[in-house]
C-alpha cells in the first residue's frame, strides 16, 4: 500500500483491520467524545454501552514499516501508520466523505483551478503550530528531482498542480511559478493545470501530508528511521518502536481534535507467521488479526468474523529490464503456465475474486457501471499447451535451454508463511507446465521494495491497492519511467492512452483507459491474479475501525473499545 479512499461503495463492513499490503475497505459511526483518561462508568456510546476503562487497542502490523517519511512512502504498513500520526488538509470520515483536516475550511473557484486552503490553529506534538509553509515545504520535497519520490506524480499529473512537473523535469527552477504558495502563516494556495474532481479527496493521501519542516531539516537522513526523530499532527505519536519487532502508538494530547480520540494507546506487533497470530488472539493477545484459509471454518460463522472486498490487485510482475523477460513469449508462457482460478479457489481460499484485468472492481466506470465490468475479461487464460508452445518459441528467440531460463529466473515473496504458501504454488505450476524449477527467494518487505528499486530480481508477487477513487490510480503505474513502475517496461502507445486519460473528460478517458488495459494485457509487464478479499477477526467489543476500498486503509481517530 497502498496502498485514499472515497469510495461510496463500500458502506458495509464496519469492523474490519488490515494487516500488511495496500487498499481497503469502511463504514462505522463517529463516537462520541472521550474523557482524557480512556473511559468512565458515567460514558457510554451511542448504543448504550459503556466505554471500558481501558483504550488500548492490541494488533498485528505484520511487518516492519519500512519507510515513514510522507513524501517517499509507498507501501501499505508505512500509510496505515503515518494516517495515525500525521494529517492533511482533509481527513476522510469513515464513510469516506471529506472532512476538515488541518484545513478548517477551503475556498474553490469558479473554474476549479484554484484552491484556498484555510488552516486552522493547530500544534505539532512538540508545541510548535502548524503552518502553511509546512505544506508548502513538504509537496515541493515530493516534486524534488534529488528527492525523486516514487509518488510525485500524484502532484504532477494526477494532481495536476501547475507547473509542478516541470519543476520536478528540471525545466524550471523557480518555485514561484509552480502553483503551491504558503500565502500567509495559515493560508495554503494551489493552482492546477486542469479541474481535477478528486483533488481535494487527493489531498488526504500520504504523499500530501506534511513532516515538520524544522524536524526534517534537523533530523536529515535519519528523520523517521525512530520514534523520537519525527514530530507528530495526527490523533496518535509513536511512543516505542522495536525494530522488526513492535511499534506502539500513544493518543496524542496536542492533536486538535483530540477530544474525540478514544484509544489511548495502539499496540502493534510485526508478526509474519500466521499460525503465531492466530494463537495470540485465541490466548487474548491480540484483538484483531487476519485469518488464513486453514482457520476458515473455525471462524467463518461467528461474530467476531469479517470479510472485507478490496480495490487491490496482485499481479505476477516481471522484470522487463531483465535479459530474458525482455522476451515478450517467455512472459505469455509463464502466465498461461499459472491456473488463477485453482490459485484463487484452493491457495487462496478467502473470496478473492480472479482478475480479469489489472483494474480491480470497485472503481466507476462508464454508463453507471464500474470499469471492471466495462472493460471485461481479457487476460489469458490458464493453458498449459500454450504455455508450452510460447516457452518454446521463447527458448528459440533468446538462444538458450529451459535449464538455463530456471536456473537464471528467480521468484521474490515475503517472509510471512503465507507469502511463502503462494509462492510454492506458483513455483509448482511453472515446474509442471513448464518443466523449470524456478528457486524462491524470500526476504523481509523492506528488502523487497529496495530490490524492485534496484532492479534486482526477476519475478515476484507484487499487490496495488488504490490511491484515490478512480482507475487511473491503477492505470497510471506503468507510464515509461513511472515511480512505480518498477516492471520497468515502456509503451509508447500505453503512454499516450493514459496522457489522454489524464487529460480528457468523461467517457473520453474511461475509453483511454481501456485502451491502455488491452496494451496490458497483450505485452504482460504484469500478470493480475486476483482481486483481493481478507478475512478477518474482530473483538466484537472493538468498534469504529474505520476502512477505506482505496487509499490508506484504515483510520484508527475514531476506534473505541466498549466494556467487556
Amino acid at each position: 500500500m497502498r496502498k485514499h479512499k472515497w469510495l461510496v461503495l463500500l458502506l458495509v463492513l464496519s469492523m474490519v483491520l488490515s494487516l500488511v499490503l495496500t487498499g481497503c475497505g469502511k463504514n462505522e459511526d463517529t463516537p462520541p467524545a472521550n474523557s482524557e483518561e480512556g473511559g468512565s462508568e458515567e460514558e457510554v456510546v451511542d448504543d448504550g454501552e459503556k466505554l471500558a476503562d481501558e483504550q488500548i487497542l492490541r494488533l498485528n502490523w505484520g511487518e516492519e514499516p519500512p519507510d515513514l517519511d510522507p513524501q517517499t512512502t509507498t507501501d501499505q504498513v508505512s500509510i496505515e501508520i503515518l494516517n495515525a500520526v500525521y494529517e492533511g488538509l482533509v481527513r476522510l470520515q469513515p464513510d469516506g466523505t471529506v472532512s476538515p483536516g488541518l484545513a478548517e475550511s477551503w475556498d474553490i473557484s469558479d473554474d476549479q483551478l484554484t484552491y484556498t486552503f484555510h488552516l486552522r490553529d493547530a500544534k505539532w506534538s512538540d508545541g510548535t503550530p502548524i503552518t502553511a509553509e509546512d505544506f508548502e515545504y513538504a509537496w515541493f520535497r515530493a516534486i524534488d528531482p534529488e528527492v525523486a519520490a516514487q509518488y510525485s506524480y500524484q502532484l504532477t499529473d494526477t494532481g495536476a498542480i501547475k507547473n509542478a512537473g516541470k519543476y520536478f523535469n528540471g525545466e524550471i527552477t523557480d518555485k514561484e511559478q509552480v502553483g503551491i504558495k504558503a500565502l500567509d502563516e495559515k493560508t495554503l494556495q494551489v493552482e492546477l493545470e486542469r479541474p481535477v474532481p478528486f483533488f481535494l479527496s487527493l489531498t488526504s493521501f500520504v504523499t500530501f501530508i506534511p513532516p515538520q519542516k524544522a524536524a526534517v531539516e534537523s533530523f536529515g537522513d535519519t528523520f523517521a528511521s525512530e520514534a523520537d526523530k519525527m514530530v507528530y499532527s495526527g490523533p496518535f505519536i509513536i511512543s516505542e518502536w522495536e525494530h522488526e519487532q513492535k511499534l506502539v502508538l500513544k493518543k496524542n494530547e496536542s492533536y486538535w481534535d483530540a477530544e474525540n480520540v478514544k484509544l489511548q494507546e495502539i499496540r502493534g506487533d510485526m508478526i509474519t507467521d500466521s499460525n503465531t497470530a492466530i494463537n495470540l488472539y485465541e490466548t487474548g493477545e491480540l484483538d484483531i488479526t487476519g485469518v488464513p484459509p486453514e482457520f476458515l471454518d473455525n471462524y467463518k460463522d461467528t461474530e467476531e468474523f469479517i470479510n472485507l472486498a478490496e480495490a487491490t490487485t496482485w499481479y505476477i510482475q516481471y522484470n522487463c529490464e531483465d535479459k530474458y523477460l525482455q522476451n515478450k513469449n517467455l512472459r505469455y508462457a509463464l502466465s498461461y503456465a499459472i491456473d488463477v482460478q485453482s490459485f484463487v479457489d484452493n491457495v487462496l481460499a478467502n473470496g478473492s475474486i480472479v482478475a480479469g484485468g489489472l483494474t480491480p472492481t470497485l472503481l466507476p466506470g462508464k454508463d453507471g457501471k464500474e470499469f471492471a465490468e466495462n472493460r471485461g475479461h481479457i487476460l489469458p487464460k490458464y493453458d498449459p499447451a500454450k504455455a508450452k508452445e510460447y516457452f518454446d518459441k521463447a527458448l528459440e528467440e533468446l538462444g538458450v535451454t529451459a535449464e538455463e531460463v530456471g536456473k537464471h529466473l528467480t521468484f521474490l515473496t515475503g517472509e510471512s508463511d503465507t507469502a511463502k504458501k503462494q509462492a510454492a504454488a506458483i513455483q509448482n505450476m511453472w515446474k509442471q507446465n513448464l518443466g523449470i524449477e524456478v528457486q524462491i527467494e524470500s526476504v523481509s518487505f523492506k528488502l523487497r521494495i529496495d530490490r524492485y528499486d534496484r532492479k534486482d530480481y526477476t519475478t515476484t508477487f507484487a499487490g496495488w491497492g488504490g490511491d484515490y477513487n478512480d482507475p487511473l490510480t491503477f492505470m497510471d503505474l506503468w507510464v515509461t519511467g513511472g515511480g512505480n513502475n518498477t516492471a520497468y517496461w515502456s509503451n509508447a502507445e500505453y503512454d499516450a492512452a493514459i496522457k489522454k486519460a489524464q487529460t480528457g473528460m468523461g467517457d473520453e478517458r474511461i475509453d483511454a483507459m481501456l485502451e491502455a488495459e488491452k496494451i496490458l494485457a497483450e505485452e504482460l509487464p504484469v500478470f493480475p491474479i486476483f482481486y483481493r478479499a481478507r478475512n478477518f477477526v474482530q473483538r466484537t467489543y472493538v468498534k469504529d475501525v474505520a476502512r477505506f476500498p482505496v487509499g490508506a486503509d484504515i483510520d484508527f481517530k475514531w476506534a473505541y473499545i466498549i466494556e467487556h
